[in-house]
């Protein structure tokens, strides 16, 4: 179990499924996330999103411990790309109600630490849809780079967007840690 200002993340159990598949199916997370239509998922995508949490390097439940009670919020993971190159791509998700407050900046900046401290990571990539402006900022405030871009890849309410590939090096995130110390 890790510990941020406002959130524990802890390993994902069984128990976690029906609360996942349930945040996966709201469809403003859903846009975020997932790039086929908008649908209810069922117990078959449970299946996937457990095979997900069972198969990535770290995937963490996130619950948010500034309130009254611990709540879960979302979760995050951290899957291998390519092993001999050191590559991982990270994903998370978070709920609706807690967007735009610091916890996904908090919860990714600590991952990234954790990763390109403690699990040997040489690069991490990840992408994100062009309608996710706030994870954009997000992810390059935290020190990501576009790195490519693909056009009108993913049809979204009634239009088409851009997926956006984003990555961090290493020697990037120790540069910009020193610089800020």
């Amino acid at each position: 179990m890790f510990k941020t200002q406002r959130t524990v993340l802890r390993a994902y159990g069984p128990a976690d499924l029906p609360l996942m598949l349930a945040i996966v199916n709201n469809p403003l997370v859903q846009n975020t996330l997932i790039s086929d239509p908008v649908v209810p998922r069922n117990h078959r995508f449970a299946t996937k999103l457990e095979e997900i949490a069972n198969e990535a390097l770290l995937y963490v439940i996130i619950e948010a411990i500034d309130g009254p009670a611990p709540q879960v919020i979302g979760a995050a993971s951290i899957t291998i790309a390519n092993i001999k190159n050191r590559d991982v791509n990270f994903g998370i998700g978070l709920i609706p109600e807690v967007w735009n407050k610091g916890y996904g900046s908090e919860v990714t900046e600590f991952l990234v630490d954790y990763a390109f401290k403690n699990l040997g990571v040489h690069r991490i990539s990840l992408g994100v849809f062009e309608t996710n402006p706030g994870a954009v900022k997000l992810y390059k405030k935290i020190g990501f780079s576009e790195e490519g871009r693909k056009r009108k890849a993913n049809f979204f309410d009634g239009k088409w967007i851009d997926s956006i590939y984003m990555g961090l090096l290493e020697e990037e995130w120790f540069a910009k840690k020193a610089e800020s110390s």
